[in-house]
């Protein structure tokens, strides 16, 4: 039948049939989850595991392709706080690059593939100044 030339009764019917279809579909989804947890458990025995049932996260082709989490160093001060020791040393300034430098040899750790972004983006903190071009220094 056209859907032009349906009637109302047409479409309460069908409705009424696609809920009938979820409602078993729905149904047959928790029967089958019941029974995948039951075959966990099984496997969980057989593994000598502690806890049974699915653990850990589902593994998708993004997630498999990804490496081993990386961890973050743990410093003892803010970025901040080691630029500010790093510039105290040089009243006339210094430059992005070597503020970065300057940093890593003081102590601090980064595991960051951009640690130059992260620099420039840090001294525009209160405490430094723009001497010129790409040239930080110490408020005075």
């Amino acid at each position: 039948m056209p859907k032009a030339n349906r009637t109302i009764q047409d479409v309460e019917k069908e409705l009424r049939q696609k809920q009938r279809r979820l409602k078993q579909l729905q149904r047959k989804r928790s029967q089958l989850a019941r029974d995948l947890e039951g075959v966990d458990k099984q496997i969980a025995q057989l593994q000598g595991t502690a806890t049974a049932g699915r653990t850990g996260k589902k593994t998708t082709k993004r997630t498999a392709k990804r490496g081993p989490k990386r961890r973050r160093p743990k410093n003892t001060k803010p970025l901040q706080d080691y630029i500010e020791d790093v510039l105290a040393k040089t009243p006339k300034g210094m430059r992005v690059r070597d503020i970065m430098e300057a940093v890593k040899k003081a102590g601090y750790k980064t595991n960051s593939k951009n640690f130059y972004n992260l620099v420039a983006g840090a001294l525009n903190d209160k405490r430094f100044r723009k001497v010129s071009r790409g040239v930080y220094a110490l408020k005075k």
